[in-house]
Parts: structure tokens; C-alpha cells; sequence
């Protein structure tokens, strides 16, 4: 049922419908679906709250804010009230583990119990295969495996995705049992730019991300990754279907996205590729252009190697400036010489739509960065191949409450809700954050573990050795079943070498296979530890046996100097304690997060950096954590870990 009552609150004026959501009907459709869960499920009181919360602001057309502890249910909290709306609902999460559970599993199972409610899932266009880019690319000879064996070149991967096109249904390289590299997905994949578009296309009528869109369009209940709402945002809603309410889940994350997804990014390799795809359909003075282009890239990228070699990682040095000018140049110029071919060959049309599409946005791009606008932040970033220059806003707020939240009623919810989210968020200042805590027994099956004497964390060297050594003799004690946390890649994969040889159980870790494998292979297996960074922080579910010993190497403060959380800490008044330790305290607690998360399961959450059981701010953190038993006795630790 709806109305058109919009509600106005200090400024912020809701101009869409307002729905009702019967609440008798949602908890009884709760209780149905809770019945459905593997051994019956079981009634939380928390759960049924939030239910109750949030059926009440999507009536009133309101924005809440709901902090649910794990165990508290929060999926099946939000998706209830949501199917049971009649409006088309997004659900936005910040991670791609989440985003695919609710799709495959939670969504469906409320869905099943209401007629109408239709479930699906859209991701970014470059997250599916291009059918013409990979009919151009020709299937070659094709592999014989069981599907086990991890391509390791670029063209092994490849062969492997051609192989898999001709059965996949979805098209979504997510699918695969390997993590795509750059390389690889960069010749199966379009961007947006260069996307000739659904009617152009040879391949337009079977295009995987058109399906994908179609079935989002039809549906009631669309499970998105918060970086694609934010880009569907910043783009001026052309990439997901209208809608009145939005979910965003794991929102602590909000803030970050969409300050990326409202700025933009320019790197020496967008202009080479640009370069590159020009050049196959320009002749003459046009193709000489598009190697100049190549040549100027080259030196951009040079230029800004040594302005972040010098450390200067805010604004441009004057060399960088320079080849900005030149880039503009050359790209408008290639743009131009595109513009002006004539033909009525629907092959060459679609070469040159192909084309221009990069250079606009490039020359977009790069007006944007030799203008940076007030409450915006230029700086450069250090990527996996190159520097990169970014424009990303500093706040996010007034941007948020002018486009967004006139347009959508709101539900954000985390385990973890940073006290300060609605405001830095935009949302009125009447909107509080309601937390509800955990069933969970924390005090009795798990134990908190920050080692006694144990080495500065801030002492890299002699730290990794320390670390090297408690991991090997507490998956010994754990007889594995460990996930291992690590705040750089580097340090994850040193200690990965070191430990495996050294322990009886299988050693897994993030990045020699795809995200979704791994985890699986992690949750299937008795005794396995998996080593890992990012996104396993937040986001992962491994309930029961597998998991009974979650270490974390250091806490994930903000690396010194890091241009964005620079600019928030000068304007704020007490920058430790509003931009540093919040942000730290919420990744901490959702590392720790990761250990229990059925009522049954026990475990040992051990954090390697001393400053947690010693520092000054170490109760603010304390608060924000489940509240396990402390030790700082490694025989402890270790007993408890052998009782399990």
C-alpha cells in the first residue's frame, strides 16, 4: 500500500510514496523463514526488533540507523520488511562475499514465501564477459582439466574464460574457480566508455550485463555492491532501475565508496589503452597523434613516479601539470580526428564508437582535474603497476543530502556503526544510531589474546619473526581451523612462507585463487588456516569447525601520511580521536567479528600488537569488541585452544 505524504525533515524533503509494511505480517513471515534455516533456526528477540524498526521507517519514510551485533540476524532483518514493502528495494553491500550470499541464498529464501517477489543480482559491466570482445578474440585450443588447476599466465586465463563462455549462463567472471587478473579481464571486459551499447552492438540482444540489468529491472528485491550504487549516483542514475528504498549493509563502508565513486582517478595506462584502440581505426596525421599520446602517457607516468618519490602526494608538481596540458591536448585532437570520419560501415561505425568512448571520458576527466572544486582532494596513489593521480571528496555529507536522500528512504546497518556515520554521512541530526547487541555468549566461548612482551609492532622485522613464531604454535594448538589477518599484503605473504612449512595443516591464502574458492575450500575443510588482507576483514561467514582461531597482526590505523585522512584530520579538532581511532575501532572489531558466528561456536581471537592491551585509548577499543574473556598469557590461549 502506498500514499503520497512525503515527509519533511530539517531540510531534507522525501519526494517519493510512502509504503506500508504490516508488522504482524512481517514476524510471521520471519518465523516462517527462520523455520526454513538448517536445523530449524532459532527466534531472536534482537532480530525481531530490528524487523519491527525497520518495517516502522519504511512506513514513515524515514532513515534509520541500526547497529546489529553478529548473531543478531541482520539479513533476514532487513530483507523481511523489505519483500513484504511492495516497492522495489536495492540492497547495497561493500562487499562482493556479502552481496553474493544475499543474492544466492538470503533473498531467495524470504522470496519463496511471497508471491511476486522476484530476486536479482547486478554488478559493474566490467564484472561480466563482453561476447564481442571475446568473438573477436577466437576460442584457440581449449583445456582438458577438471577445472582445479590455476592458470598461471595471463593467456592461460584466457583460454580458461573463452572455455567457460560457452557454458556460462550468467556471465559473470565470479564464476570462475580463479581470481582474474588485470591483464586477462582487461581482454574479455568493456568499461562503460567503451561499451558500444545494446543497440549498437553485434552482440547487443545476448550482451550478459543487459540480461542482467533486464532481470534487475523486473525485480522487487536487487542486490548491488555499495561501489556501484555510488557510480550509478555519480552518473546520474543510468545504471540501475528507479527505486524508493535503499539497504545499504556493512554502511560503515559508505563514506570511503562513495567519496571514490563522486571523484575520479587518471592513470598513464588509461591514455595508453585510449592510445591503443585509436590507432586501429586512425591513418595518417590521426595515427601519428595516438603515438604521441603513447609518448606523453609515458612521461606522465614518469612525472608522477617522482613527485611521489619526492613525497609530495597532495596537489601536482609542475611537471605533472605539464603533461596534463599535453595529455588534454593530444586527446581532444584524437577525439576530433574520430568525429570527423565518414561511414556508413556499421563494423567501422562501432570501431570508432569504441574509441571515442575512453577519449570523452578522459578529456572529462582531466577538466575535472585541472579544476579541482572546494571540499575535493587531488593526490596521488601508489597502484599495483603505476602512481595514479585521484580527485576524491573530503566529506561527503552535503553531496549525499542534496542528491540522495531526498530521492530514497534509508536503512544503513553493520556490526559495526562508527557513532559519528549519520552526520558525516549527511543525514538529519535527529537520526541516532540504535544498537542491538548480540545473543552471543562471548564471555564463554571466546578468549581475547594481545601477547605479553612481545615486540613493537611499529619494529617491523623483529615483529614479523615474533609473529612467524605465535602463529606456528597457536594453528599447532588450534590443529589449524585459523584465519589469519594482516593489514599489508607483503607482511601476509612472508609470513604465509614461513609458517607453512613449519605446521602439519594446509596453508591457504588470499589471492592464489578466487575470492569465492578459497572461502569455500576454508569453510569445507577440518583443519585449514587461510592467511589473508581487505576484504576478508569484513564480510566473511565461517560458522562451525572451520574456524577457531582468528589472529590479526597489527591494528589498522591509517598509514601515516595517507592524503584523504590527512584532509579529514585537519578539519577536525581532535584528529586521533575523530578521524584515526574510529576508523581503526571499527575494522578492528570487524576483524574480531570474523571468529564466532553461530551461538555454539568458541574460538581465540589473538591480536599481535601490544597497543591494544597497553595504549591509553586501549577502553575505547575494548567497547566496541565482543566482550570475550582477556589473556595475555600464551598458555592460556593455548589450553583454551585445546579444548576445542
Amino acid at each position: 500500500m502506498t500514499t503520497s505524504e512525503p515527509s519533511e525533515e530539517e531540510g531534507v524533503q522525501i519526494r517519493h510514496d510512502r509504503v506500508t509494511v504490516d508488522l504482524a505480517a512481517a514476524l510471521e513471515l520471519l518465523d516462517k523463514v527462520t523455520k526454513d534455516l538448517p536445523g530449524g533456526g532459532e527466534t531472536r528477540e534482537s532480530q525481531r526488533l530490528m524487523v519491527k524498526t525497520i518495517a516502522e521507517s519504511m512506513s514513515n519514510n524515514e532513515y534509520c540507523v541500526i547497529e546489529a551485533g553478529t548473531g543478531v540476524g541482520k539479513s533476514l532483518g532487513y530483507l523481511v520488511p523489505a519483500a513484504l514493502s511492495g516497492a522495489r528495494v536495492v540492497i547495497a553491500t561493500a562487499t562482493k562475499n556479502l552481496q553474493s550470499q544475499l543474492a544466492a541464498k538470503d533473498a531467495p529464501l524470504v522470496a519463496e514465501h511471497l508471491k511476486g517477489v522476484k530476486v536479482a543480482i547486478l554488478k559493474g559491466k566490467q564484472n561480466y564477459l563482453c561476447l564481442n570482445r571475446t568473438n573477436s578474440i577466437g576460442v584457440g585450443q581449449l583445456t582438458f582439466d577438471d577445472g582445479s588447476k590455476i592458470p598461471q599466465t595471463s593467456t592461460d586465463q584466457i583460454r580458461e574464460i573463452l572455455s567457460w563462455s560457452r557454458t556460462t549462463e550468467s556471465g559473470d567472471l565470479d564464476e570462475l574457480h580463479f581470481e582474474v587478473d588485470e591483464k586477462a579481464k582487461r581482454a574479455v571486459t568493456v568499461t562503460p566508455q567503451e561499451c558500444l551499447s545494446k543497440n549498437k552492438c553485434p552482440q547487443g540482444a545476448n550482451c550478459f550485463h543487459e540480461i542482467a540489468k533486464t532481470k534487475a529491472a523486473e525485480a522487487s528485491i536487487v542486490v548491488v555492491n555499495t561501489a556501484l550504487y555510488a557510480a550509478d549516483l555519480a552518473t546520474g542514475r543510468q545504471m540501475l532501475p528507479k527505486h524508493d528504498y535503499v539497504v545499504f549493509d556493512e554502511a560503515h563502508e559508505t563514506i570511503d565508496i562513495f567519496a571514490r565513486a563522486l571523484g575520479t582517478s587518471l592513470a598513464a595506462g588509461t591514455f595508453r589503452a585510449a592510445a591503443t584502440i585509436a590507432r586501429l581505426v586512425l591513418e595518417g596525421d590521426g595515427a601519428t597523434k595516438c603515438l604521441e599520446l603513447q609518448t606523453v602517457a609515458e612521461r606522465f607516468n614518469v612525472a608522477l613516479d617522482e613527485q611521489f618519490a619526492s613525497g609530495k602526494l597532495t596537489g601536482v608538481s609542475e611537471k605533472v601539470n605539464l603533461e596534463l596540458a599535453n595529455l588534454t591536448s593530444l586527446v581532444t585532437e584524437i577525439t576530433d580526428a574520430l568525429r570527423a570520419i565518414k561511414t556508413e560501415n556499421a563494423d567501422a561505425t562501432a570501431k570508432i564508437q569504441r574509441a571515442l568512448g575512453p577519449l570523452v571520458h578522459l578529456l572529462n576527466d582531466l577538466v575535472r582535474v585541472r579544476s579541482v572544486k572546494s571540499g575535493e582532494l587531488l593526490f596521488l596513489v601508489k597502484g599495483e603497476r603505476e602512481v595514479k593521480l585521484e580527485i576524491s571528496l573530503i566529506d561527503v555529507g552535503d553531496r549525499l543530502a542534496e542528491e540522495l536522500w531526498s530521492e530514497v528512504s534509508a536503512v544503513l546497518t553493520s556490526a559495526t556503526i562508527p557513532i559519528n556515520l549519520p552526520r558525516e554521512l549527511g543525514l538529519p541530526k535527529s537520526v541516532e544510531v540504535q544498537r542491538l547487541a548480540s545473543p552471543f555468549n562471548y564471555e564463554e566461548n571466546g578468549l581475547l589474546y594481545v601477547p605479553e612482551g612481545f615486540p613493537d609492532r611499529r619494529d617491523d622485522e623483529a615483529a614479523i619473526n615474533a609473529i612467524i613464531e605465535e602463529l606456528v604454535t597457536l594453528i599447532t594448538a588450534a590443529g589449524g581451523r585459523t584465519l589469519a589477518l594482516f593489514t599489508n599484503r607483503n607482511v601476509m605473504q612472508r609470513v604465509a612462507t614461513a609458517v607453512a612449512p613449519r605446521i602439519e595443516t594446509e596453508v591457504l591464502v588470499q589471492y592464489t585463487k578466487s575470492r569465492q574458492r578459497i572461502i569455500e575450500e576454508f569453510r569445507q575443510s577440518a583443519e585449514a588456516s587461510l592467511f589473508a588482507v581487505t576484504s576478508f576483514w569484513q564480510g566473511i561467514d565461517v560458522p562451525g569447525h572451520s574456524l577457531s582461531l582468528v589472529t590479526i597482526d597489527r591494528l589498522p590505523f591509517s598509514v601515516p601520511g595517507e592524503p584523504l585522512a590527512e584532509a579529514r584530520r585537519e578539519r577536525a579538532e581532535n584528529p586521533f580521536m575523530e578521524v584515526d581511532l574510529p576508523r581503526a575501532t571499527m575494522l578492528l572489531a570487524q576483524g574480531v567479528g570474523r571468529l564466532i558466528r553461530t551461538a555454539t561456536d568458541k574460538g581465540v581471537v589473538a591480536v599481535f600488537d601490544t597497543r591494544l592491551a597497553e595504549a591509553r585509548y586501549k577502553g575505547i577499543m575494548f567497547k566496541a569488541l565482543p566482550p570475550m574473556k582477556r589473556t595475555r598469557d600464551r598458555n592460556e590461549a593455548i589450553e583454551f585452544l585445546k579444548t576445542l
